[in-house]
């Protein structure tokens, strides 16, 4: 698990899934902007966590 937190995939896309769920949050909490928002920044983020968590160093499969 450590191994992963090194990956600059990984430690790029938390950032953007956390302000994307926060955003989807205050989304579906007001009729506001921030749900149009949502996906721009969950989406990517996720991907791009998923990504550095499939190439993370020290894998044996």
């Amino acid at each position: 698990m450590t191994q992963v937190f090194k990956n600059p995939f990984f430690i790029t896309g938390l950032p953007l899934a956390i302000c994307g769920f926060t955003f989807g949050l205050i989304g579906i909490a007001s009729n506001g902007t921030f749900g149009y928002m949502t996906p721009g920044f969950l989406i990517p983020g996720l991907i791009m966590m998923g990504y550095g968590w499939i190439k993370r160093k020290g894998r044996k499969d």
